[in-house]
């Protein structure tokens, strides 16, 4: 279960969070390269905020199955829109690489109610059909850019290698957190940075 705080050393962590302001991974989330990403997606002159920036585990021989969703939260307005997602192994298709209906955010939000955007089974029948599923099957170092609107999923592990990844959900500065009216820390200041 997913709870708060540090469990010792393990490789059997599921994600660690918050890690927007640690300056290793801040840096990286501050590369040119992924300014340019959002100044294309948000505008040239957007200021531009991280919702949220994480590590991922699926552990070797293990991990879960997560379902079919797309990347929103009811108390975020307005939605971000970009993540950009960085394979740390090796992303395959044994080790549970994400998988994705190509296309799919240009359909809109499919179950707008749930909290984080994930679909029913009936939902997941119905808009990931088996032969639209593409899997993203990545080197390490390679990255990937998802509209996060777009369906994706990821399947457990069933190899010896573990497929690690740091996940970055960028979006507009003026995007507030609907339960205190609060921002969220700022990664891009238009184009002074």
């Amino acid at each position: 279960p997913q709870s708060l705080g540090s469990k010792g050393k393990t490789l059997n962590y599921r994600k660690i969070q918050n890690l927007e302001n640690d300056p290793l991974f801040l840096a990286y989330l501050r590369r040119p390269v992924f300014r340019d990403a959002c100044a294309h997606v948000y505008g040239e002159d957007r200021s531009i905020s991280v919702f949220r920036a994480m590590f991922m585990n699926k552990p070797a021989n293990r991990g879960t199955w997560l379902p079919w969703h797309q990347d929103r939260w009811t108390f975020i307005d307005p939605d971000p829109l970009l993540t950009i997602w960085t394979a740390l192994d090796p992303a395959t298709k044994e080790n549970g690489c994400v998988q994705i209906v190509p296309g799919s955010h240009r359909n809109g939000l499919i179950n707008p109610e749930h909290l984080s955007g994930f679909l029913t089974k009936e939902q997941a029948l119905e808009h990931c059909p088996p032969d639209k599923i593409v899997h993203l099957e990545l080197k390490a170092g390679e990255v990937v850019l998802l509209h996060n609107h777009l369906l994706h999923a990821s399947d457990i592990n069933r190899s010896a290698q573990s497929r690690r990844a740091f996940s970055v959900c960028y979006m507009d500065a003026s995007t507030r957190d609907t339960r205190d009216n609060s921002s969220f820390p700022i990664a891009f200041n238009g184009q002074s940075n």
